[in-house]
């Protein structure tokens, strides 16, 4: 999908208008006709150089016999949000596009599964363990990384809403012992995984350095779950930038994934893994302000 012309999501929805357009074997000026627009106009609709309103995409949908109710329901619900501002689009003055159509993704997911080869996950952390990472980017000032905390602390407010979300985040062993931050800063994100480990909808586990899972080497990726009609969606992101990935292309992505969690260890597992990081970190703190005192 081209990124010119609007944001993911209007892209998005303009590619299921020209998907289920085509499908039924309509022509630009055929579909143009029935909603009194032209081919050109429909043409715009489907590149996303302009908004369409939701009662005009419902007319289509009849026009092209989409009998399903819930596959409908779901084009009209990504019509009314295509053009609509959501709250991450006020930070667009410090966030990229493409990280803030992942925000998207986020906000409208039935499941999000992610795995973490480098560091905790942000919809996991606590406040000092990111605001340890934004501090070792040489290239964000203190006002940057007040937004970025505060846009990575809304995100966060996802988990704990009524609505249900499965969100299975699998963190690379390494992961448990990687200091950040100042002392205390890794034991108490730590103990925060378990807590929130213990919420509903969310799954934390481990991928033990002894796994032998070498797929898991290429790097951290996440996987957006929306639902039908929609295919699953893939997220990147390196120091090259951000990226959105879609089928087919996201089948690697799957296959791997499939692959970590094969390997990763069960949820009680983990969390056991997770405690006894905590103390071993706890022991070592100990046993240096002894060493300071000697």
């Amino acid at each position: 999908m081209a990124n010119e012309g609007g944001s993911f999501r209007s892209l998005l929805l303009g590619k299921q208008l020209k998907d289920l357009r085509e499908a039924a074997g309509f022509t630009l000026d055929e579909a143009g006709e029935h909603i009194n627009k032209s081919g050109p106009t429909v043409s715009r609709y489907e590149n996303a150089h302009v908004p369409i309103n939701w009662p005009v995409v419902d007319a289509l949908l009849h026009y092209y016999e989409v009998q399903d109710a819930d596959h409908r329901a779901a084009v009209i619900a990504l019509a009314k949000d295509a053009w609509k501002r959501g709250w991450w689009d006020s930070f667009n003055d410090m966030a990229a596009q493409r990280f803030l159509d992942r925000v998207w993704l986020e906000s409208r997911a039935q499941a999000i599964q992610q795995f973490s080869l480098g560091y905790v996950p942000g919809l996991l952390q606590t406040p000092a363990y990111m605001e340890a990472l934004f501090r070792e980017d040489p290239f964000m000032d203190d006002a940057e990384i007040e937004r970025a905390t505060e846009l990575r602390l809304k995100r966060q407010e996802l988990l704990g809403r009524e609505q249900h979300l499965d969100f299975t985040a699998i963190l690379d062993e390494s992961i448990l012992h990687r200091p950040v931050g100042r002392p205390g800063t890794l034991g108490e994100q730590l103990r925060h995984l378990l807590v929130i480990g213990d919420r509903q909808g969310v799954t934390i586990r481990v991928l033990p350095t002894d796994a032998g899972a070498y797929r898991a080497l290429s790097g951290d990726f996440t996987i957006f779950h929306l639902g039908e009609p929609f295919s699953p969606f893939g997220y990147i992101e390196n120091q090259a930038g951000f990226q959105v990935v879609e089928a087919p292309d996201t089948a690697r992505m799957l296959s791997t994934y499939e692959h970590i969690d094969r390997a990763a260890l069960t949820p009680e597992e983990s969390a056991k893994l997770i405690k006894a990081a905590g103390k071993d970190r706890h022991v070592q703190r100990r046993s240096l302000a002894d060493k300071q005192q000697e």
